[in-house]
């Protein structure tokens, strides 16, 4: 990580230094020119110095809600006690009720600002009530007193706001750059010879220029309307409505309206259209090619079906395997020797392995096959979330990792709740399978409009970039994992997109080698609008991921 990208992101820490190097500073002329005795002046420095002191453990995004409000606490007792002794909001001391809002900036949280606001005006209007009822006085020494720590009022007030925006105007530098490396593929898109249809639940979403020279009578603006309007007429709509990949044949209304014979390539996500009469001399080869796809679909299905039906077979066998080898491993029903004993663990270990592997095949296999349906509700993620991170902590515990949780108080989602629950089993195991002893793995929620991330990031060992591609893959694994001395078949990832793509989302790798890994699941599942002050963007998961992380591994650091 970048050192700028360091100093905003413990922007808040800094501010509380300031406070706290600036007044101890000026302490020693504030406590000569105070008309009590020392150790009085004494105490009011060392009061003075508590929030900053206590900012520099707390003033971090990882602070729990208790903590920052006990940070918020002692910035508005703080200013309440300075105004109070300097003699009201008519006294030199008021200005210190701006040391709250600035320092609590330094969050960069929207919500956490206006609670500090709410409560220091709260505070300030009792304390304007209390200078009305002619219980604050103005002392002639308090100029004197109070004037060298208004340049550390005048440095928190700086800071805070300082960093907070520099933070903002850093996130929006990230998306301006992340924007300008998808110009090029939309330029592609745009300017595509055959006219190209983005698609999303059968509405389209973009066209390509060339789809107007297709069909020249279409309206200006077609961004929203079922794809199947294209068509025809009603006998042509059945190859536009068609929700699987396919290639096909149907008419369009082309120039003056007449129809025009096209080939059809459809996705769940994106449509092709070519003029029948740039292949007609290939006809028959294409009527070839047709009919030996759909032939080799048909193995394919037959094959999944067969592997479906025969992992079936197997779990119930080794269900009882498994049953059996826990009751020795255990002890169930008296000691065994120690040989013996070291063999039931080995079974039962090697079990359970085998019984993952063959879930993950016939889940695949069932998707394969189209036989796999989701079944959609409504729930709170959060829940699945910390189901999933507590039945993998005692693995993690035990290979001494450190599993962090980051996400919002709730997740609204309409989802298949087991398949969101096997995401994050999958994500949460290569993590631990991957991840060296000491190491941290952190989960991640964000919300942005109605998509869902869910990240799982880890601190092993990294994946090579030429190598991303090939992952989420059947049956393929990173070189990476030729040094864990953890088992796997290839199949998690591939199944953690599968489930992803059924529900119209994307999975998404991010890794360097020596840095670890996160892999990043975006679907569009939330039910309602979620405003959490200052939400986390999906594009900014891996590097605030990176960040706790480091976090986590200084704790560990400095606990050993």
């Amino acid at each position: 990580m970048r050192l700028a990208d360091r100093v905003l992101n413990n922007g808040g820490r800094l501010t509380h230094l300031i406070w706290v190097a600036v007044l101890a500073a000026v302490a020693p002329v504030i406590i000569d020119a105070a008309p009590v005795e020392l150790s009085l002046a004494i105490a009011g420095i060392a009061g003075a110095l508590l929030p900053g002191i206590a900012g520099l453990f707390l003033a971090h995004r990882k602070a729990p809600p208790l903590g920052k409000l006990v940070l918020m606490l002692l910035w508005v007792s703080l200013a309440a006690s300075a105004v109070a002794v300097s003699g009201g909001m008519m006294g030199p001391g008021a200005m210190v009720f701006i040391l709250p809002v600035a320092a609590m900036a330094s969050f960069a949280n929207r919500r956490i600002i206006i609670e500090t606001a709410a409560l220091t005006g709260l505070t300030a209007i009792l304390i304007g009530g209390l200078q009305l009822a002619g219980l604050l006085t103005v002392s002639s020494a308090v100029i004197d007193v109070f004037a060298p720590a208004f340049l550390a009022v005048l440095a928190v007030a700086f800071a805070g706001p300082a960093f907070s925006a520099a933070r903002v105007l850093r996130r929006r530098s990230l998306l301006r750059s992340i924007a300008r490396r998808h110009q090029n593929r939309s330029r592609a898109f745009m300017d595509a010879p055959v006219p190209l249809i983005a698609t999303r639940n059968g509405e389209i979403t973009a066209t390509s220029k060339s789809v107007g020279d297709m069909m020249p009578g279409l309206p200006g603006d077609i961004v929203g309307l079922p794809l199947a309007d294209l068509a025809f007429d009603l006998a042509d709509r059945t190859a536009f409505e068609t929700p699987d990949t396919h290639l096909s044949y149907s008419r369009i209304r082309g120039a003056r309206g007449r129809a025009e014979d096209i080939t059809l390539y459809k996705t769940t996500r994106a449509a092709a259209l070519v003029p029948s009469a740039v292949s007609e001399d290939n006809s028959e080869s294409t009527r070839r090619l047709q009919e030996e796809r759909d032939l080799a679909l048909a193995e394919t299905r037959a094959k999944s079906e067969f592997l479906a039906s025969v992992s079936h077979e197997i779990r119930t066998p080794l269900n009882a395997i498994i049953g059996f080898s826990d009751a020795m491993k255990s002890r169930l029903f008296g000691p065994i020797p120690a040989k013996y004993a070291e063999y039931a663990d080995l079974i039962h270990e090697s079990g359970r392995h085998l019984l993952e592997l063959i879930g993950d095949v016939l889940d695949l296999s069932r998707i394969e096959a189209e036989s796999y349906s989701l079944m959609k509700e409504d729930f709170n993620a959060v829940d699945v979330i910390e189901l999933c991170t507590r039945m993998m902590s005692q693995r993690a515990s035990e290979a001494g990792i450190e599993i962090e949780i980051d996400m919002p108080e709730a997740l609204p989602v309409h989802a298949d709740r087991k398949a969101i629950r096997q995401i994050l089993l999958n994500l949460l195991s290569n993590a631990v399978k991957f991840t060296p002893k000491d190491g941290v793995i952190v989960v991640l929620a964000a919300v942005e409009g109605d998509q869902l991330t869910l990240a799982v990031g880890d601190s092993g060992p990294g994946i090579a970039q030429d190598e991303l591609y090939r992952l989420g893959q059947r049956y393929q694994q990173a070189s990476t994992a030729n040094a864990s001395g953890e088992r796997g078949s290839g199949l998690g990832l591939s199944l953690v997109k599968a489930l992803a793509e059924m529900h119209d989302g994307q999975m998404a790798i991010d890794s360097k080698v020596g840095e670890g890994t996160t892999v990043s699941v975006s679907m569009p599942v939330m039910t309602a609008a979620k405003d959490d002050g200052a939400p986390a963007e999906p594009l900014e998961v891996h590097s605030r991921i990176e960040r706790a992380q480091t976090a986590g591994q200084g704790l560990i650091s400095s606990a050993g």
